[in-house]
């Protein structure tokens, strides 16, 4: 390795910032984003966990109950071990907390009730 190549590799490094909210776990992308986009576009994750989430919160919603993110809680988690086992070459963690499984719920509920009121689901 020549000397001009050391330092430049060392500059990239500096330029890194040290820490990257939306990538607590150093994946390189946003989880958040990765595992919403995953839930509503992986056949098997959506057929089984988020759809049935989707009905559960419309029949809530069309029978004038108060609903709420937790209802997308288990779906995310389970969508979550798909993930991880569609992806098992990427260093994912083990688990999301708490935290980071809300705030995924909360964007999916916030989505989904607005297509809910707005009719996409009137034939389900």
């Amino acid at each position: 390795m020549r000397i001009n190549e050391l330092s430049e590799s060392i500059d990239r490094e500096l330029d890194k910032p040290a820490y990257d909210p939306k990538d607590p776990h150093g994946l390189g992308f946003d989880i958040t984003e990765d595992l919403l986009f995953f839930m509503n576009h992986d056949d098997k994750a959506y057929r089984s966990h988020t759809f049935p989430a989707i009905l559960k919160t419309k029949d809530m919603f069309e029978a004038g109950k108060q609903t709420n993110f937790k209802l997308f809680d288990g779906a995310v988690k389970e969508c979550y071990n798909v993930y991880q086992d569609k992806f098992k070459g990427h260093k994912l963690p083990k688990s999301l907390d708490q935290m980071l499984v809300d705030q995924i719920a909360q964007e999916l509920h916030d989505s989904e009730i607005d297509k809910i009121k707005d009719g996409d689901y009137k034939d389900q």
